[in-house]
């Protein structure tokens, strides 16, 4: 009996601990550079508008990515999803209105990216 709660309790604590984990998520949104995404994200029509050129400009690539969803709330990417980010706005013909899907573990207001898509 003792052993069967044992392994009861062990099962229990385990399961936990696999739930807890961040599972991957796909998630749409814009594709902004972090200082213009927390300084204009919120206007409206700023992320639709929102330029290549400026996603290459080197005090935007430095300050990182940011999906910027479709509520106005916004995800920063990790150094993955950074270096994904900065290698599709120089590969892309779009000159703006960069939605994409954004592919990762989310924890917070993170997201640990394994893919990003253009829409």
């Amino acid at each position: 009996m003792k052993n069967i709660m044992l392994t009861c309790v062990f099962a229990i604590a385990f399961s936990g601990v696999a739930t807890s984990q961040s599972t991957s998520q796909k998630i749409s949104g814009h594709l902004v550079d972090t200082v213009c995404a927390k300084g204009h994200a919120t206007e409206p029509g700023y992320v639709e508008n929102h330029t290549r050129m400026c996603n290459l400009m080197d005090g935007c690539i430095k300050s990182g990515y940011t999906l910027v969803l479709a509520d106005k709330k916004m995800m920063e990417l990790d150094s993955k999803g950074n270096e994904l980010a900065l290698e599709l706005s120089k590969s892309s013909r779009k000159d703006k209105d960069f939605k994409v899907t954004v592919t990762g573990a989310v924890s917070g207001s993170k997201i640990a990216v394994s893919s990003i898509a253009l829409n």
